[in-house]
């Protein structure tokens, strides 16, 4: 996908998917089915009723979407903002404002109740979206890409429609390959719809009504998906015709899933694992680029951690090297710079190991005997090593006078409360933006009036950066402004990055063609039989 000078226009190829690969899977010679154990899986499938990663995850499978990311991208890079290429729609023209995108769907594409995609579709695909204020499409999505959430399409004919915008957008594109704002069947739709349910979602809850390579065959809440390739996809025919997706919390047993062969994949293997896999007959730990991180995050609002002189020193005082050696075993780089180095190059440093600076920074805001500090964390989130990394970061404050008491929080829904209440001191946790954009990433964690601002930060300057990024187009203009808002960030830290982590996946050995997404996700029909 290019853009050209002046009118800009983008002209996308009506191109065919990569070539499946031959061979055999893990289930021997000519099976064409995938076993994939999950650490949950979706209770609902609803992509209006955001309920965890795993709905996004497994919306790769089954949802069509306008725009397709494209994984042919080195293996040491992010699939990104401008790595597109055609879904449903064949090709796309961009106005000379930037404000409107006029898109061309393809012809002859059917949904798997044998109803032909049309303008119809997509434009009751976003009402859908925006009828609750609430959704995630409606609340971050749309807005912080600039769509005109009031009228974000508009038909012209049968197979051809106009995406708006309000100003221009680094990432109005990339949103339409995320699987939630996929396009669904309304004219299956509309035979389940009530007066009391106008837009079928109890029917949706537990069916699939897209027009992705993939349909819900059956469906377990909470415990388990199977997924048939779908008879009527426009593109080739998948490598793996059925694939089962298993909940299977405990990581001790995913692991060991994978390596006797009853399952070909695995999410989030365990680090107390790594070996054993690596150790398999015919598995490994596949490890990608991703802009996941954990962190420790500051509640700015605290009397102690108002100061930023103080977050700075407590910042200072954790050796990241001996967190990715004890806890991560060399699986993680030390994270040093306010936001993913994977989102942009050029970032002020942060966090550097320097007790001495700690103390005098401490000592400048009048804590020169320290202060009594209290971290909470949960299994959930980063993970079941989370207790071993607040321990590490409790020893390193000892060294500078700060005291710090840890608190681990058994119940998930209570933790988030937590979060969400700003009712803890400081805690440990993670963050991935959904959209590779820099941008995106400086409003959706700090950003004072987004929901996901967990720190509390509140700097006008820094609203004003985050907001004016998303206004403007890619380029010099764009760039001046997301290095101001890095460094406000450095100077202020609201939250301390501890790792970058790499996307780790524990796979069979004969299942070839995976390329993590930023969503957390994959391209389901892209995996190859080797």
């Amino acid at each position: 996908m290019t853009r050209r000078a002046g009118v800009a226009v983008a002209s996308l190829a009506l191109l065919a998917l990569a070539a499946c690969g031959g061979g055999s899977g893990s289930g021997g010679d000519g099976d064409s089915s995938l076993t994939i154990a999950w650490t949950s899986t979706p209770s609902e499938l609803d992509p209006n009723l955001y309920g965890g990663n795993p709905d996004v995850y497994l919306g790769h499978a089954h949802m069509g979407t306008l725009l397709a990311y494209d994984i042919d991208v080195d293996e040491d890079s992010i699939v990104a903002l401008d790595d597109l290429e055609p879904g449903l729609a064949e090709s796309y023209e961009t106005s000379e404002d930037g404000l409107t995108y006029t898109f061309t769907l393809r012809e002859g594409v059917m949904s798997e109740y044998g109803n032909e995609l049309t303008a119809d579709d997509v434009v009751y695909s976003f009402e859908r979206m925006t009828s609750d204020p609430k959704t995630l499409q409606s609340s971050i999505l749309l807005p912080t890409s600039n769509v005109d959430v009031e009228s974000p399409v508009t038909k012209v004919d049968d197979y051809t429609f106009t995406y708006n915008l309000t100003a221009p957008s680094a990432q109005a594109l990339t949103i339409l390959a995320y699987p939630i704002l996929g396009i669904l069947d309304s004219t299956e739709m509309a035979t389940h719809a009530t007066d009391a349910d106008p837009y079928a979602a109890e029917w949706l809850a537990t069916h699939s009504a897209s027009f992705g390579p993939y349909v819900i065959d059956s469906f377990q809440p909470g415990t388990e998906v199977r997924l048939k390739a779908s008879d009527t996809y426009y593109g080739d025919a998948p490598d793996y015709t059925d694939i089962v997706i298993r909940a299977v919390p405990d990581g001790s047993s995913r692991a060991q899933l994978l390596v006797s062969g009853e399952v070909d994949m695995i999410s989030e293997p365990p680090i107390d694992q790594f070996q054993t896999i690596e150790d398999g007959a015919n598995t490994s730990i596949f490890q990608g680029p991703d802009i996941f991180r954990h962190n420790w995050t500051f509640n700015t609002t605290d009397p102690a951690l108002s100061d930023p002189r103080v977050r700075q020193a407590l910042s200072h005082a954790v050796d990241r090297e001996a967190i990715v050696e004890s806890i991560y075993q060399g699986y993680a780089e030390p994270a040093y710079t306010p936001q993913s180095p994977q989102l942009y190059d050029d970032q002020p440093e942060t966090g550097t190991y320097d007790p001495d600076l700690a103390r005098d920074l401490l000592a400048e805001a009048g804590y020169a005997d320290g202060f009594d500090l209290q971290i909470a964390f949960s299994a959930e989130r980063p993970g079941p090593y989370a207790e071993n990394i607040a321990r590490l970061i409790q020893s390193d404050l000892a060294e500078v006078g700060v005291n710090a008491t840890l608190n681990g929080v058994a119940a998930v829904a209570d933790f988030q409360a937590g979060v969400s209440g700003k009712k803890y001191q400081s805690f440990l946790y993670t963050e991935r933006p959904s959209q590779p954009d820099i941008g995106f990433g400086l409003f959706l964690y700090l950003n004072s009036k987004s929901v996901l601002n967990t720190s509390g930060i509140n700097i006008p300057r820094l609203d004003e950066i985050a907001l004016e990024a998303l206004r403007t187009a890619p380029g010099p203009e764009r760039d001046a402004l997301i290095e101001e808002g890095l460094q406000l960030v450095a100077d202020n830290e609201p939250i301390a990055n501890l790792v970058d982590v790499p996307a780790l996946v524990g796979i069979n050995d004969s299942v070839g063609g995976y390329k993590p997404l930023t969503s957390g996700g994959f391209r389901f029909e892209k995996l190859t039989k080797e």
